[in-house]
């Protein structure tokens, strides 16, 4: 077990991905446009024109609000934005936790590992009260870790002189300080427009989903993005710890104020773990983790089959995978007539993002991405566009060797 060094780092607080709030063509342009808004007030701007796209009454309401929201608060200085974002968000649920009540001691470490050797293992048993570094022998890499998150990417602590990594605009959207801002402030609550049930009832379907493999132990709340159900996971109190990761850095910092707001400490009774890691990167141990859980994300991710890949490699034996995200345009005709009968009009129905942007899934592909890597039994609920599913890591694999061959003699000529 590799020792922690302890070195001063700076934390660069900002934050990661949140899934995307699409309905229509011209819906799609308008959020894009959010994105690529790189002033304040043209972010307000285009705030008040994605609320006045015609796309379903509830979402034009809470897109006015929130862009009157955003052009009075970030008008003001970075500590001003945090007390309005504060002062704007709704009433948050009961917490387990608060501030005038000491937190409990842990009930189990987090395990982590060295991204880029995934060898070298650094054990927390709680967010770091004060930046410190994860320092890796073996890579010569010292990875920083503050009170704000632990950052376990590839390229952390990096200066690169020339190469930047290509961007991904499902990604890169929600790495966008002020669309962080938005997602619980009205952009999440739009979904509904694909029969996403509500944050509640698809908090009910994940639990029921995850608790068989993960009942006290650490759960992987994978692109958690504004910690919409990291906070209800650890609230629960049936996991030992959650890990809240996202590549966002701006979604991670607004995870960690809405944990602070709710139960004045991130280390209560289930202590939650701030973690920027790539899917397709994942910073565990092979075999390490119980369960993991991805809402409404994997449709931002850029490389599915790698993610999903990763995911299967970290899974203990037993280990689930539960995932939410949106069907595509001929999903609610093919609940009725079967996706095999509808899969053409595909082709010709409007409605689905550009590849570089965003994936609206048929069913077919989800299962298929999940029996490539080893993921078995694929059950699901699915409702109008959208599906969450859940599928789990064997507990058995089959001998080691080469498939169909009863020894090494039979290579030999």
């Amino acid at each position: 077990m590799n020792q922690l060094s302890y070195r001063s780092h700076q934390a660069s607080g900002v934050g990661t991905r949140a899934p995307h709030h699409p309905s229509s063509s011209t819906s799609n342009n308008a959020i894009f446009a959010l994105y690529h808004a790189t002033t304040r007030s043209g972010f307000a701007a285009a705030l008040v024109s994605y609320a006045s796209d015609a796309v379903t009454a509830p979402p034009v309401a809470a897109g006015v609000v929130l862009a009157s929201r955003a052009a009075s608060a970030f008008r003001q200085p970075r500590r001003g934005v945090v007390a309005a974002a504060a002062a704007a968000a709704t009433a948050p649920s009961s917490s387990s936790g608060s501030s005038s009540s000491p937190p409990l001691s842990p009930a189990k470490n987090f395990d982590f590992v060295c991204p880029i050797c995934l060898q070298n293992h650094f054990r927390l048993s709680s967010m770091p009260p004060q930046p410190m570094g994860l320092s890796c022998g073996r890579c010569q890499r010292t990875f920083p870790a503050s009170p704000a998150y632990l950052d376990l990417t590839l390229t952390s602590g990096v200066q690169q002189k020339v190469y930047k990594q290509r961007s991904w605009g499902g990604t890169e959207l929600f790495r966008n300080p002020l669309v962080s801002f938005a997602y619980e402030r009205g952009w999440r609550q739009g979904f509904a427009w694909a029969g996403f049930p509500g944050a509640d009832k698809e908090y009910d379907i994940a639990m029921s989903y995850l608790l068989p493999a993960a009942s006290g132990k650490v759960l992987v709340d994978m692109s958690c993005g504004s910690g919409l159900f990291s906070r209800r996971f650890a609230r629960s109190g049936r996991f030992a710890g959650v890990i809240a990761a996202d590549f966002s850095e701006s979604m991670l910092q607004q995870t960690r104020e809405y944990c602070l707001a709710e139960g004045g400490t991130l280390n209560g009774s289930t202590p939650i773990m701030l973690l920027r890691a790539d899917v397709g990167r994942l910073p565990f141990a092979t075999g390490s983790v119980a369960a993991i859980h991805a809402g409404a994300a994997i449709h931002c991710w850029p490389n599915p089959q790698v993610a999903l890949a990763e995911i299967s490699r970290v899974l203990a034996p037993g280990g689930v995978f539960v995932a939410s995200t949106f069907l595509s345009a001929t999903a609610p005709l093919g609940q009725v007539l079967g996706d095999d009968a509808v899969r053409p009009l595909a082709m010709v129905l409007p409605g689905n993002p550009r590849p570089q942007q965003m994936t609206y899934w048929e069913e077919q592909e989800l299962r298929d991405l999940c029996t490539a890597v080893g993921l078995q039994d694929f059950r699901r609920e699915r409702d109008w566009r959208f599906v969450m599913f859940a599928v789990t890591k064997p507990t058995e694999g089959a001998p080691f060797g080469f498939a169909g061959a009863e020894s090494s003699a039979d290579f030999v000529e």
